[in-house]
């Protein structure tokens, strides 16, 4: 098998060829179609398209790192296109891969327990539910240990077979990592934070028994006639033409001003869309989540609002965590340092987003007002979920980040 084709619903928009590195034609159909539109940032033309945009598009679909090598041992698939003809079935976003020849089948799912995915989580991985049968080929992108899963009744987990479309990630505590504990725990509470501060996060539960935090996929929709859909939705790293390896700005990912660049390109509301970057950022911060590289953004196009920021997603205090690095995924003002950041990088960083340096100080001074009560509200939401142990961290956590939200915002001068 040398081909893939893309599809988006029932149409082919083109197709993925196993050359080194990969390529991809658009299908003829697809570029006469009306509103065609681009495949991420790959240029709309006809015959073979070698460039950049291709690599990053569909490598960032794929996990990352160890999670990567999992995969890839599992399915005895040792480059990015066989990793894509095993895998890429439901992907982040409205695009299925299949292999040439096939076409999109109607959804199937198979019923299954908490405790039952919880055995195979405390026995193998998460990813190792995708991997028990050899016939699901679902991808999710990030280094951490996931598996995709369907709740359509408001309760039931279903495990999607071939290539049909999920509503949920389930995301473990991670064990790869000794000194990170109840990992699941702050990302749900973090999440909730952020949710009560006012931004648009994806919605987050914890689920006891798998000791996970279950995040709703806001790239999925409900049809009229009553299937699921999938959305449109890029990561910042696939809009800018550059590979997972380099998501980190000191690495050559993108940085604040490509960010913000990106959203004047592509929002339909980049003011607004801006504005909750500037948010981001500052929360971030407040929580200590060193972790907020480019691939944890992305816009999406819902039918009949445009293209938008999506809601936020993977929020989580790596500060707590000795060993994590201590730098800010992003450079502020000239500074990657938190510790070190003040009322200089606040006007740096407004120059840099070229905005106004009293607008950043209000945006900084009015989320660090709310900080202290939403994650207060976040751990009495979560805390009955856990155990014991899991109780005591969270009440850890909201001290140490209402501790880092008052001296971040006295040394920003908000």
């Amino acid at each position: 098998m040398t081909a893939l084709d893309v599809f988006h619903d029932d149409e082919c928009v083109g197709t993925l060829h196993d050359t080194e590195p990969v390529s991809f034609t658009y299908a003829p159909t697809w570029l006469a179609r009306p509103g065609a539109f681009p495949l991420s940032a790959i240029r709309l033309q006809p015959g073979l398209i070698t460039s950049p945009e291709v690599l990053a598009f569909f490598e960032n679909l794929l996990p990352e790192g160890d999670l990567r090598v999992y995969l890839s041992q599992q399915r005895k698939a040792s480059t990015l296109f066989a990793l894509l003809r095993e895998v890429a079935g439901d992907t982040a976003g409205a695009f299925v891969l299949l292999p040439q020849g096939q076409l999109p089948q109607p959804a199937v799912y198979e019923p299954t327990t908490w405790a039952a995915l919880a055995d195979t989580i405390r026995n193998r991985s998460a990813a190792a539910i995708q991997t028990e049968d050899g016939h699901t080929r679902i991808s999710l992108a990030g280094a951490q240990d996931k598996a995709s899963i369907a709740i359509l009744d408001g309760q039931t987990p279903l495990l999607p077979k071939g290539a049909a479309p999920s509503t949920h990630i389930l995301k473990p505590d991670i064990r790869r990592l000794p000194k990170v504990r109840e990992s699941a725990a702050n990302e749900a509470i973090i999440m909730r934070t952020a949710a009560h501060c006012g931004l648009r996060t994806a919605q987050v539960f914890y689920e006891p028994l798998t000791r996970a935090c279950v995040v709703e996929r806001f790239d999925r929709f409900i049809r009229d006639d009553g299937a699921l859909g999938r959305l449109i939705q890029y990561d910042f790293c696939q809009l800018a033409g550059i590979a997972s390896e380099r998501k980190y700005e000191k690495e050559g990912g993108p940085g604040v001003v490509r960010c913000a660049q990106i959203l004047r390109q592509y929002s339909s509301s980049p003011a607004q869309d801006l504005q909750a970057l500037v948010q981001w950022l500052f929360f971030n911060l407040y929580v200590g989540n060193n972790d907020s590289h480019a691939k944890n953004l992305s816009v999406y196009w819902r039918p009949g609002q445009g293209v938008r920021l999506t809601p936020f997603y993977d929020l989580m205090c790596t500060r707590v965590y000795p060993g994590l690095s201590k730098e800010f995924a992003f450079n502020l003002g000239g500074e990657v340092l938190p510790g070190q950041m003040g009322a200089a990088q606040v006007q740096g960083l407004a120059e840099q987003l070229g905005m106004g340096p009293r607008y950043l100080q209000s945006v900084a001074r009015t989320l660090a007002a709310k900080v202290p009560a939403a994650i207060d509200q976040a751990v009495s939401e979560i805390s009955p979920q856990l155990t014991p142990s899991g109780r005591i961290f969270a009440g850890q956590l909201a001290v140490e980040v209402k501790s880092m939200t008052r001296r971040l915002v006295a040394r920003l001068g908000a």
